[in-house]
């Protein structure tokens, strides 16, 4: 597994950088906060592009800070930056190799990951003949992607490789990549904006602002803190669900997870029989009742207990964190976040224990990163 380090201080133009962290040497890590907040500057740095600041990166015991000895082409990092750049005169089969070539010069070992594989996984084999000039934006970045990994890193730095693909080609890819992290177990930092992105594919989350770290921790945590919602807006806070497929009706198109023991239907195919799904459940969308409905107002009612509450000044709203009721009895507990009005809070008269009943219709749950069926 790999271990990594970081600890980087200094003024890069307008910024600040004061950044500390040590990395989880496994799974997808999402780097998240505002525009200017550093993150593409610490992906730099991790790659040896900047030398202006002071800085200390260990990864697996080797102080890979000095240049000299560690230049830019012998770094463990597969880096994607924002603005993809493919060789013009060569076409996608022979900009591929060219990173092949380059690793067998190195005398690196046999490679673990095969251009077969990617190219497979990556839906590029009617790309392989075509010019870089005829690819389209998000064409050319599954091509890059696929050029990235090819270099046989040891940890791979994606800064916003989904934004310039549709809805639906963006799911697939979430999907590999999430796959690719699996089978190989190879560390992923990743750049995004988008919390469906963050929701579907991060482990953990390790907030920045203003070139400081805020924040880290579990995605399912994360998500749930009054720090993401300072950088996001109080609109778009949310939770994630993580169940299993327990069963698929084709005719009304819709899925039945297992979320310890409690249903959730969601709408679409997120996974065949028996799979891992994660949803996305935004705060706004969720209904409270202190009691059981005796008729159901939404296809979903799930059962916990109110962890927190929280009354915002100066606003109509107050939030509450519920933990969910565990039917399978194992330690495991999710949490939900809602957001209602403080007049509602104070008619149902809900306290910090109270057992309510959450009720979430399909519709709303958030399913952009669905793995098409």
């Amino acid at each position: 597994m790999s271990n990594l380090s970081v600890f980087l201080k200094g003024k890069i133009g307008n910024l600040f950088l004061n950044f500390e962290h040590h990395f989880k040497n496994n799974g997808i890590t999402i780097l998240y906060g505002p525009n200017g907040s550093g993150k593409s500057t610490i992906i730099s740095a991790l790659g040896g592009f900047i030398n202006s600041i002071e800085t200390r990166i260990i990864f697996n015991g080797n102080e890979l800070h000095n240049l000299d000895k560690y230049p830019l082409n012998n770094r463990p990092f597969g880096i994607m930056f924002q603005n993809p750049i493919l060789f013009e005169h060569l076409n996608v089969e022979e900009n591929l190799d060219f990173v092949i070539k380059r690793n067998q010069k190195k005398n690196q070992n046999k490679s673990s990951i095969s251009k077969e594989y990617l190219i497979e996984h990556l839906e590029l084999n009617s790309l392989l003949k075509r010019s870089p000039e005829n690819l389209s934006g998000g064409e050319k970045l599954r091509v890059v992607l696929a050029r990235t990994i090819l270099k046989q890193s040891k940890y791979l730095l994606l800064d916003e490789p989904m934004s310039d693909l549709d809805i639906k080609y963006k799911a697939k890819l979430l999907v590999f990549l999430k796959n690719f992290n699996k089978k190989f177990k190879i560390p992923i930092l990743y750049i995004t904006h988008s919390i469906e992105e963050i929701s579907q594919i991060g482990d953990q989350i390790v907030l920045i602002k203003d070139g400081k770290k805020i924040d880290n921790g579990a995605v399912s945590d994360i998500l749930n803190t009054n720090l993401f919602g300072d950088l996001t807006g109080k609109f778009e806070l949310s939770s994630v669900l993580d169940g299993k497929v327990v069963s698929n009706d084709h005719n009304l198109h819709i899925t039945t997870l297992d979320v310890d023991g409690q249903k959730l239907i969601v709408p679409g195919y997120p996974g065949k029989f028996n799979n891992e799904v994660r949803v996305r459940i935004r705060s706004r969308d969720i209904l409270l009742s202190s009691s059981r409905l005796k008729s159901k107002i939404t296809e979903n009612e799930l059962e916990g207990f109110i962890s927190t509450i929280e009354v915002e000044k100066n606003s109509a709203f107050s939030e509450l964190v519920i933990l969910l009721k565990n039917l399978k009895n194992n330690k495991n507990i999710q949490k939900l976040r809602a957001r209602i009005t403080t007049y509602n809070l104070k008619k149902m008269k809900l306290s910090r224990n109270d057992t309510v009943f959450i009720y979430i219709s399909s519709v709303s749950i958030d399913r952009q990163a669905y793995q098409s069926k």
